[in-house]
């Protein structure tokens, strides 16, 4: 039986929330503005959205399929910029102040972020095209003990127009991810995955 390429590593922290608003998603390709920090993560959760089915024959399952169509992250971080906050939900930002409207209306961005892992490795994660929305928080006293208050942001992730892409996912742990992979990973935006060099 032939082995797999990849080295021992287990999942141990969440780093470098970043994202980038998307500015284009056409049939000739995609755009996106700079690469933002999201501040400091705490934990990531996705959940695929499935589109799922069963067919029946003779009494007894013939078929049994289940598609993804579309993830829902949720990710808690110890608080999101204020400028980040206006980009992210689609609200003006003037003069240090958000001015919230009713219909104001969050664009599409693309959202990464890394997980540590034993062994010095690392998993690498860029979601394409989703939406943001409006941020959960919730603030308490402080009693005997400081009680620190966080943002939770819940993203909604579809297709691209462009590629049908919903998210790129890569592993150091896997010998076939090049350094130079690594490297480019949160340099610009994930218009394109990173590409090995070439010979």
């Amino acid at each position: 039986m032939q082995g797999n390429k990849s080295a021992k590593a287990n999942r141990i922290n969440i780093t470098e929330p970043v994202y980038a608003k998307l500015l284009t998603d056409t049939a000739d390709g995609v755009t996106y503005d700079e690469v933002r920090s999201l501040g400091k993560a705490m934990q990531v959760q996705l959940t695929p959205s499935v589109s799922s089915g069963v067919l029946y024959g003779n009494g007894v399952q013939q078929e049994n399929i289940a598609k993804m169509n579309g993830l829902a992250m949720v990710m808690d971080v110890n608080k999101l910029a204020i400028e980040d906050r206006a980009i992210i939900l689609g609200h003006e930002y003037k003069d240090g102040i958000i001015h919230e409207k009713a219909g104001d209306e969050a664009p599409y961005i693309a959202a990464g972020y890394k997980v540590e892992q034993t062994n010095g490795k690392c998993e690498l994660i860029w979601l394409l095209k989703g939406r943001a929305q409006p941020i959960n928080s919730s603030v308490q006293q402080s009693t005997d003990s400081l009680n620190f208050s966080t943002d939770s942001i819940t993203i909604n992730f579809i297709p691209r127009d462009y590629d049908n892409e919903i998210r790129y996912f890569a592993d150091s742990a896997n010998q076939d991810l090049t350094e130079k992979q690594i490297n480019d990973w949160f340099a610009a935006a994930p218009s394109t995955a990173p590409v090995p060099p070439t010979a």
